[in-house]
């Protein structure tokens, strides 16, 4: 470090940590040294340090993990926003590893978002999913699902797995689907299932997808943690 440079430290520092990255010292997953570590051995204050790891994190040359660290990138640390690709397939492109745990089925009445999407009467019942997804065992996506009365054999599926698969298995095409993406803020039970503070920032995926004859076939939403993954568009 030169103190006298005309290159402020935290680019020194920057410019370092690349380096190292470039010639393998550090690879695809591994870890950085912490934050008082680079103080210790660069003798610069914490916010020099953040200033030069968050350099690293926006060039999406490393990625900081909530209360784990901060670890050099791939492209694997993407996951792919098609809405053709299902979780678990996206995650096994990106060369993770998909888990899901069932937290409830059950037959309720439809809300009136449901209602209208599928066409029914309050008092027609609709099947509910709600699913805890994770990316090598992190809570990751909490998915809502409600489905039409020609899924209801999915009550009777093992749904700890990929619901796009199982439609595919039953020969059910998939047609149209009509995705909104928005910022929302994690509720007690989001922040529960997803290890988050209530209220922090999490990113919203509806879908509404329809067969290949243009019926309702479900609704999708699911709550991302935005600490743990990137979508690559």
């Amino acid at each position: 470090m030169n103190a006298n440079s005309a290159i402020p430290l935290y680019k020194q520092i920057v410019r370092y940590l690349d380096t190292q990255i470039k010639a393998g010292i550090y690879g695809p997953g591994d870890k950085l040294p912490t934050e008082n570590e680079l103080m210790e051995k660069f003798g610069v204050s914490r916010i020099t340090v953040r200033s030069a790891v968050k350099e690293l994190e926006d060039a999406g040359i490393v990625v900081r993990v909530r209360a784990k660290g901060t670890f050099v990138s791939s492209d694997r640390d993407m996951y792919a926003a098609d809405d053709r690709e299902s979780f678990s397939c996206s995650c096994r492109m990106a060369g993770k590893e998909p888990s899901t745990r069932l937290l409830s089925l059950e037959w309720v009445y439809p809300n009136l978002r449901d209602r209208k999407f599928f066409h029914i009467e309050e008092d027609e019942s609709i099947l509910k999913s709600r699913r805890l997804r994770f990316v090598d065992g992190e809570p990751t996506m909490l998915e809502t699902n409600s489905y039409g009365a020609s899924l209801a054999f999915l009550e009777h599926e093992n749904l700890e797995g990929s619901i796009f698969e199982i439609l595919n298995a039953r020969c059910v095409a998939l047609g149209s689907n009509l995705r909104t993406v928005e910022v929302c803020y994690a509720t007690k039970l989001e922040s529960t299932h997803l290890g988050v503070k209530e209220g922090s920032a999490l990113l919203l995926f509806v879908d509404r997808w329809h067969d290949e004859y243009d019926e309702p076939l479900f609704i999708s939403r699911q709550v991302y943690c935005t600490e743990r993954l990137k979508f690559y568009l």
